[in-house]
């Protein structure tokens, strides 16, 4: 098999831990994997409570991230830690600023790039807010629009950043907010470019109101909104109130897009890019995701997976899921508008504190590659100086990735699989081939309530809707898509056949799911780009048009729009491979896939299976190529698959991924990608274990001896059970005999929580992740073998432990430390959680093949 020569580099496992400088990497003929750089590896949230940081712990704290393989962090600063108050320093003040300056340049020093919130806390507000420009709200009934305050204060605010919450429909407002920041980056003479980005967090404000969008609304909609305020608040016929609060809410839309426009040109002033989370605001997420650099989703709780052993205990998660759906809104804006980073929020409230494992947090950020993101950023890391008694300074809503948590020690590991994946999606362009309509209308036309918010935590409207069902439907039938807005369609153009967006992002079909409003500028549109050659299948023709103004002409306008199209009774197969749409059919296995576009005309390929059951066949490629290159994101491994007939082998267990790399001409020659098939069943691997504790606290247990497998904290004394830390589990056994096997898969079974292997002294790898196992073949010898695992556990035993004992560590002030409930965190009733080596560890015969398995 031959490839093509890619001026790419492959970064080795040793370069990702030195201290987050940018990796040295000689080209090399068989790397395919792109250069690691800053921003391709994760990133994480960094809060500072209190400001009470010092230039010491920071440059420890930074030092210590880039040598975990971090290539950035975000500042924001939040509440203060009791008994650190002669610490704290003022948000903005000379200090502050010379702070902040320390820390981006250390960042810079150790290849690391450098973001900070526009403010303290959430949302944008304090103590110089006026309240002519804070946070506002319309009654909730009458017949008179008659807006309040609604007095809301900036939340988790820092010293210095308390006060009232901006309105987030004044871009007037939002220009004199700016100006402290403008002050204080001017009296410091802040070194230029230190700050990547600004960043603005999801929306949280509880107003809907500006006195100033009243001249808006008659503007834009050719009345006055004043003539209807009884229907703006629910009273009357009720199309009527729907069509008033349609008008409303798209100029509440337009408002808040002129708010967040004036922040990005800000950023733009003085060189920096912007960083907006669009989700939960009320207006159209695509168009606002879509004005800032880079847009950012997040994940709030976890997700159901079915892969077998994963734990998700009912008493360590929330009543919330992380919805891929929500997370292709700004993975599409970014592809329509040819944004090149789509950023995401990773790991809020995953599990209750000191209870998620690098196990747990594979399948989430896997689920957010295949939606389109591809800059990863964790929920975060809080600031804590050298001097704070364990666990360290902690943040109430988060998974904390410092040092004190036992996660660490192998964190790295993860954190170079998320920088590999990255390496790719961060490369070439996006390669979906259909668009889907977002008729935004539908929800505006809606007549109850006042304005209408996407969130996190709210996502029936949007998956009950005919559109998230149509995602879902094209999704799990293998179709590559994005969402295009009515403003977006408006700025398409044709070329060929082919839609072409403002980003230069082209696709082969437009799918209009059922839906009952339509602006007449969009169908006019549609119109006119089928007319120019693009190929459009409607599922349902919209029945009228949106708003109030001008209605009767408008419904004419639409009628005549959408004359010639008729509606298509599903997402048929025949329908999009008649319009040109690629299918690819590893989905009908269970299998996900996101693919992109390489410079040199083939195809990159990240594949998960995220079901419940194993997957080893061959399957087509929906898109052409000469050959098939296999890349392990785990282990950084590459080879040339077998590719007949178009087809490729994929074998893949629940849980695991993989990265194809196709390619259309001939090139460089790669060693054959081996695909490894069981030639007896699993045999045991047992004797008397040695167990050792190695590192971690309060202290180290006594050494165990074990016979069978079980948790160290049944198996050890008091001591074990209140460990958190790592122990190394040494066992001698005799190699099994089978002729026929090539190789031998090592089974660790249930590891509480990550792994480090060694056999006969040998360094096999670190197993972090689900399924536990790893082919282990080249090591083992005749007769007397060594094998040593290096189990880290969860620190769950040992807070549970500073709980029972009463020891006073939740410091933080204002919400203090509370559960995943929003309730006092208490771990002291918490039964002792499961640590170690739990197996059964198992060896299993396998032959090594590069033949796909006869189907």
């Amino acid at each position: 098999m031959r490839f093509a020569t890619l001026a790419w580099c492959v970064l080795t496992a040793a370069a990702q831990v030195t201290l987050g400088a940018e990796p040295a990497t000689a080209p090399s003929p068989t790397s395919l994997w792109p250069a690691i750089t800053s921003e391709r590896r994760p990133w994480t949230r960094w809060w500072w409570p209190g400001n009470a940081v010092d230039k010491e712990n920071l440059t420890r704290q930074l030092e210590q991230l880039a040598a975990a393989g971090f290539g950035g962090v975000e500042v924001t600063p939040i509440y203060g830690v009791r008994g650190a108050e002669d610490r704290e320093v003022e948000f903005l003040s000379p200090k502050y600023m010379e702070l902040l300056a320390h820390a981006a340049t250390e960042a810079k020093r150790l290849g690391m790039q450098f973001d900070m919130a526009t403010g303290t806390g959430w949302p944008f507000g304090g103590p110089w807010v006026a309240p002519e420009d804070g946070d506002a709200r319309l009654p909730r009934s009458g017949d008179v629009i008659d807006a309040k305050p609604t007095g809301m204060k900036v939340k988790r605010a820092a010293p210095g950043g308390a006060g009232l919450v901006l309105n987030p429909f004044s871009p007037q407002a939002m220009k004199r907010y700016l100006r402290p920041f403008d002050n204080a980056f001017g009296n410091a003479k802040f070194p230029l470019g230190l700050i990547r980005s600004q960043f603005h967090d999801s929306f949280e404000y509880q107003g809907n109101w500006t006195p100033a969008l009243l001249d808006r609304f008659k503007r834009a909609r050719g009345y006055d909104l004043r003539d209807h305020a009884k229907e703006l608040l629910g009273q009357g016929d009720p199309d009527t109130v729907a069509r008033v609060k349609h008008d409303y809410r798209q100029t509440l839309d337009e408002a808040h897009a002129a708010y967040m426009d004036a922040w990005v040109n800000w950023c733009h002033t003085r060189g920096w890019k912007a960083r907006n989370q669009a989700h939960g605001s009320p207006g159209n997420l695509l168009d606002l995701y879509a004005g800032s650099d880079i847009p950012e989703t997040e994940t709030f709780g976890s997700t159901p997976f079915e892969i077998p052993g994963f734990r998700r205990d009912a008493r360590d998660i929330g009543k919330d899921s992380p919805q891929p759906i929500m997370a292709r809104f700004a993975a599409s804006a970014a592809h329509l508008t040819g944004k090149p980073l789509i950023s995401c929020e990773m790991f809020t409230w995953l599990r209750e504190h000191f209870r998620a494992s690098l196990a747990m947090m594979k399948p989430e950020v896997d689920q957010m590659f295949l939606a389109g993101i591809n800059h990863v950023l964790y929920h975060g890391t809080c600031y804590s100086p050298a001097d704070a008694a364990w666990p360290g300074w902690q943040f109430y809503a988060s998974v904390e990735f410092s040092p004190t948590n036992t996660i660490w020690r192998d964190l790295p590991a993860m954190n170079q699989y998320i920088a590999r994946v990255q390496s790719v999606l961060q490369s070439g362009k996006p390669d979906n081939d259909v668009l889907l309509y977002w008729p935004v209308c539908d929800l505006w036309m809606r007549p109850e309530g006042a304005e209408v918010r996407l969130t996190m935590h709210r996502t029936d409207l949007l998956m009950n809707s005919a559109f998230g069902k149509t995602a879902q439907e094209l999704i799990a039938r293998g179709y590559g898509c994005d969402f295009i807005s009515d403003r977006q369609i408006i700025a398409a153009r044709v070329d060929g056949k082919q839609l072409v967006t403002t980003g230069g992002a082209t696709y082969r079909v437009l799918v209009i799911p059922p839906c009952d409003f339509m602006p007449l500028e969009t169908a006019k549109q549609i119109a006119a780009l089928a007319d120019a050659g693009a190929a459009v299948v409607f599922l349902g023709i919209p029945k009228d048009v949106p708003g109030l103004h001008d209605l009767a002409a408008r419904r004419e306008g639409l009628a005549a729009a959408v004359k010639r199209f008729s509606a298509a009774s599903s997402v048929d197969a025949n329908h999009l491979a008649e319009a040109g749409a690629r299918r690819e059919p590893m989905a009908d296995d269970g299998l996900r896939f996101i693919r992109r576009a390489a410079d040199d005309g083939g195809h990159c390929y990240f594949i998960a299976n995220l079901s419940g059951r194993a997957v080893d066949k061959s399957t087509q490629l929906g898109a052409a190529a000469k050959s098939v290159a296999v890349l392990d994101p785990l282990t950084g491994a590459i080879g040339s698959s077998s590719f007949v007939d178009g087809k490729v082998p994929l074998q893949l267990q629940p849980g695991e991924s993989i990265v194809l790399r196709t390619t259309i001409r001939e090139g460089e020659v790669l060693p054959p990608w081996a695909l490894q098939r069981a030639v007896g069943q699993p045999i045991a691997v047992s004797g008397t274990w040695g167990v050792t504790f190695l590192e971690g606290g309060p202290s180290l247990p006594p050494a165990l001896k074990l016979d069978k497998l079980a948790s160290w904290t049944d198996a050890g004394g008091d001591e074990a059970k209140t460990f958190a830390g790592t122990a190394r589990y040494h066992l001698e056994f005799d190699a099994p005999e089978l002729p026929d096997a090539s190789d031998w898969l090592l089974d660790l079974g249930d590891v509480r929580e990550s792994a480090r292997v060694s056999l006969n002294r040998r360094p096999i790898g670190t197993l972090w992740s689900l399924p536990f196992r790893t082919p282990v073949g080249k090591h083992l010898k005749p007769g007397r073998n060594v094998l040593e695992v290096e189990v880290t556990n969860l620190a769950a035993n040992r807070v549970r432990d500073l709980d029972r004992r009463g020891v006073q560590w939740k410091i933080m002030k204002e919400i203090n430390f509370v559960d995943i409930n929003y309730k006092p965190f208490d771990a002291s009733k918490w039964d002792a959680t499961s640590s170690g080596l739990l197996g059964p560890v198992t060896l299993t015969p396998m032959r090594v093949t590069t033949s796909p398995v006869h189907e």
